[in-house]
């Protein structure tokens, strides 16, 4: 499945927002997500497309929790530069 990738900002930043004091972390994943599409486009074969109209590839809907679980622990253990180069 293609989310544009507005949708998955927005997706991802409400998984995120779900958590307690999670805002300023929903924006540096907002921010570094949007750099790293910016670095991998073209690059990466689950985006599709490029600038407002680009897409990401998904399995399905559960991907996203996985996304934003998975940046949590990064957070957590200290290992953001680790998630991005495995994202």
């Amino acid at each position: 499945m293609k989310l544009p990738i507005t949708e998955v900002i927005e997706q991802v930043k409400d998984e995120l927002l779900c958590y307690e004091d999670a805002t300023e972390l929903a924006a540096r994943w907002e921010k570094e997500f949007l750099q790293w599409i910016a670095e991998n486009t073209g690059k990466h074969k689950d985006i599709i497309g490029s600038g407002t109209t680009a897409c990401l590839k998904i399995k399905d809907e559960e991907e996203i929790f996985e996304i934003a679980d998975s940046y949590l622990d990064a957070i957590e253990e200290g290992n953001v530069k680790q998630y991005w180069a495995k994202f």
